[in-house]
């Protein structure tokens, strides 16, 4: 069947005709290409187009599809002064991406993405060269592997135009009206080959477009999760965390990463809203695409709560806290807990809060352990003394070896009131199992004669009336075997024996320098692998997460703003004294995989042989080898 085996009208009518029954569907069942133009970038629009392309999706179908952008007055003005309307046009779309999709997407969207993830859907943004207007010609055109029919008309493609606005399409197939869709086939070829003298064509811009994909990624993870977390029995350590809570009104949910922290926490926002407790919620932490990801979680939210909340950022580009502070009521804010050089978000917003609107608060700080750095215990001392309800959430509460800090979490926030650990998580399923590779190396000569220097520096500092504290012999010493390079054959005659540990594998090194030797080392077994060494480097990060490498070698903790849906294996070359740094790097390599349910994560890691002329500190490599040794003898329960 093709497109003549259509019985076509020369014209549909909305309120006469089902123009999407009638014209769309069946043309896009029969069709391999489907060219449209479109009014302006909107959920609307999008998830009206691609609602009914199910069947042409399956049949391979490619897309071409030409929009605009409607801009706002502040951004003709821009062009105005000078700015560059590509740029502006590109700004405008991530605002509409971050305003209309937040709350999540519809099927057809999500359609659109996986086309757009797999090459066959290209986007391009047409914008008219004078005026202040969007591009308003609307053209489509049906293409089997004989003929087309192209339709013109009023229709915009949004699902209100369909259903209720008085909307005339007009048809003309390629075999009874040849001239007229001949017309407007060019005239749809003109605009894509950027030879319409009237308007100026973009590609549509990659930032946007990873913007949608992450959605789209977030909806299908939400969706997974809220599968689980109905039908198993096995996330009922959130309900428990959530009743902890709700006695205790303050304090903190210790919970491995992985296991649901920011579910529970949304669970505990829609509980004390529903019984009317609070009217008002600040989320502090550090790092923007954490609050990024917080943000699409709680748009979702709200529209299950019984009443409206207006949601509010400052971090990055966005400073809303005057708008907070000047309407907190049914108000949520995103908030950095880093201050700025000349601002500080939340201790304004937490200032800002009297008595009655402090009892009507719920103040989650996530990521608490961070909050116990001496900036925090100076600039936010005694300013939430006045909330009620108080959440701390991390994988890793205390600060070891910090005790003025602990105090000061425990004070600002409250205790730990829940815990569910690794050891519990991998038990019950949530997490994966894993096998344990610690691999014993000899410090060299270089890094003996490293550890004596240092305490030659020691003596001379004492001499001099200005001694190191223990701290600083501890971290320069443990730097000389952070980076020792007689972990370099250990690792390389380790990977010749296990070449398939590289894939799906992030790498951790102290330093670039280090960094450069190991990645010598991998490209001997893996041509797809590549370097994270600075926080610009996004792309880098964007191409393991999406599978283009296997194999990244980084000194960063990986953000958990990035979406990496499977690891296999993580090596840890350099690891901090402290179990926190540890725990976050295994803690990507812990999660299940929905595509590979047997999945047995792989740790490897590097131990210093303690010798009998060692230099007196403590051997926490041994510390942690036995601590993982006994962790990796955890198994998931059976059912």
């Amino acid at each position: 069947m093709g497109l003549r085996d259509i019985d076509y009208k020369e014209d549909y009518r909305s309120g006469y005709n089902d123009i999407v029954a009638e014209l769309l569907r069946p043309s896009l069942e029969v069709s391999s290409e489907y060219w449209r133009a479109v009014g302006y970038f909107s959920s609307s629009s999008l998830e009206a187009f691609g609602a009914p392309l199910g069947t042409f999706i399956k049949n391979g179908g490619n897309i071409r599809l030409v929009t605009s952008v409607e801009l706002s007055a502040r951004d003709l003005q821009a062009i105005k002064e000078g700015a560059v309307r590509k740029d502006v046009c590109e700004s405008r779309l991530k605002a509409i991406v971050d305003e209309q999709f937040a709350d999540g997407m519809g099927d057809g969207v999500a359609r659109l993405c996986t086309l757009i993830k797999i090459g066959r859907m290209k986007i391009l943004i047409a914008v008219p060269k004078t005026g202040t207007g969007v591009y308003h010609e609307k053209i489509g055109v049906f293409h089997d592997e004989q003929d087309y029919v192209a339709f013109t008309g009023s229709s915009n493609e949004s699902l209100n135009s369909y259903e209720n606005n008085r909307e005339c399409i007009d048809v003309y197939p390629s075999w009874l009206s040849h001239s007229r869709a001949e017309r407007k086939r060019k005239h749809f070829e003109d605009l894509w080959n950027r030879n319409d003298l009237g308007v100026e064509v973009y590609t549509f811009p990659e930032a946007v477009e990873n913007k949608l994909l992450r959605i789209s990624e977030q909806k299908k993870t939400w969706s997974y999760q809220h599968r689980s977390e109905k039908n198993e029995d096995k996330w009922r350590h959130q309900e428990e965390a959530l009743q902890d809570f709700l006695k205790a009104e303050r304090g903190i949910l210790n919970m491995a990463t992985g296991t649901g922290k920011t579910r529970t926490a949304l669970k505990v926002i829609s509980n004390l809203v529903e019984t009317e407790k609070i009217d008002k919620v600040i989320v502090a932490m550090d790092g923007v695409d954490l609050l990024d990801q917080w943000r699409g979680e709680l748009l979702t939210l709200r529209r299950h709560l019984p009443v409206n909340f207006k949601v509010f950022r400052d971090y990055s580009d966005y400073k809303d806290v005057q708008n907070f502070v000047l309407d907190p009521f049914r108000s949520i804010l995103l908030v950095s807990r880093r201050q700025g050089v000349s601002r500080d978000p939340l201790t304004a917003a937490l200032s800002s809060l009297n008595t009655v609107q402090a009892n009507r608060t719920l103040l989650i700080h996530d990521e608490v352990h961070n909050l116990g750095s001496p900036l925090s215990c100076k600039r936010l001392s005694g300013l939430s003394n006045g909330i009620r309800f108080r959440l701390g959430l991390s994988a890793t509460p205390e600060r070891e070896y910090d005790g003025d800090g602990n105090a000061f979490i425990e004070e600002h926030i409250g205790p730990v009131v829940s815990r569910f650990g690794l050891e519990d998580a991998i038990r019950r399923g949530i997490l994966t199992q894993f096998s344990y590779y610690p691999l014993e190396y000899e410090p060299a000569p270089e890094d003996k004669e490293r550890v004596r220097a240092i305490y030659r520096k020691r003596y001379a500092r004492a001499k001099s009336g200005d001694p190191m504290s223990d701290e600083e012999v501890w971290i320069e010493v443990a730097n000389v075997y952070k980076t020792s390079l007689a972990k370099l054959p250990v690792f390389s005659n380790f990977i010749a024996q296990h070449k398939d540990l590289l894939e799906r594998c992030i790498i951790f090194v102290e330093t670039q320098e280090f960094g450069a030797n190991v990645l010598d080392i991998v490209h001997e077994y893996r041509p797809d692998f590549h370097s994270y060494f600075t926080g610009e480097q996004q792309d880098t990060l964007k191409r393991f997460a999406s599978g283009d490498l296997e194999c990244l070698v980084t000194c960063h903790r990986v953000s958990e703003g990035i979406d990496i849906r499977s690891l296999n294996t993580v090596i840890l070359l350099s690891s901090a004294r402290a179990r926190l740094e540890t725990i976050q790097r295994m803690g990507r390599c812990l999660r299940i995989d929905p595509d590979n349910p047997k999945k047995t994560a792989n740790i490897v890691d590097f131990i210093r042989k303690t010798e009998d002329d060692s230099d007196g500190f403590p051997n926490v490599d041994e510390e942690r080898r036995n601590w993982l040794i006994e962790l990796s003898k955890v198994k998931v329960e059976s059912k």
